[in-house]
């Protein structure tokens, strides 16, 4: 098996286990994975979409959801009037340590699974794959 052929498997199973774990109300999920990724600070919009791995009119539909729900605001840059950014509200907030909570709950089965002995060094090759994976977001 290639890189390709697993890397496959694991956006396919990912994406099965958090779609069928993971629940805000009737949030879609790439609302609910904008609302992850939402620092509490705040980001810009074209940040935002580059992020998520979408284009700006697609983030700003989801955006607008996501306001209309009442789980993020956007603001004017003081500095650049032609710069968006998103922040969370107080309930969006909340619905982001939710999220954090029931991402946890999915480690926390995974971890069992995982042989003791195994543990440390299965998260050392995620991260790995992790940093591997951004820095070919970030060549891009």
């Amino acid at each position: 098996m290639n890189y390709g052929e697993i890397l496959s498997l694991f956006l396919i199973d990912l994406n099965s286990l958090f779609r069928k774990n993971i629940k805000i109300g009737d949030a879609s999920f790439q609302q609910l994975i904008a609302l992850s990724i939402i620092p509490s600070a705040g980001i810009e919009m074209t940040p935002l979409a580059k992020k998520i791995g979408i284009d700006n009119s697609t983030l700003t539909r989801l955006i607008t959801r996501l306001e209309k729900n009442g789980w993020v605001k956007r603001e004017v840059s003081h500095n650049d009037k032609r710069v968006i950014n998103v922040t969370l509200t107080k309930t969006g907030n909340r619905l982001q340590n939710d999220l954090e909570k029931q991402y946890e709950k999915i480690g926390d089965r995974i971890e069992q699974l995982v042989d003791p002995l195994e543990r440390q060094t299965t998260i050392q090759h995620i991260q790995s794959l992790h940093w591997i994976l951004l820095k070919m977001i970030l060549n891009n």
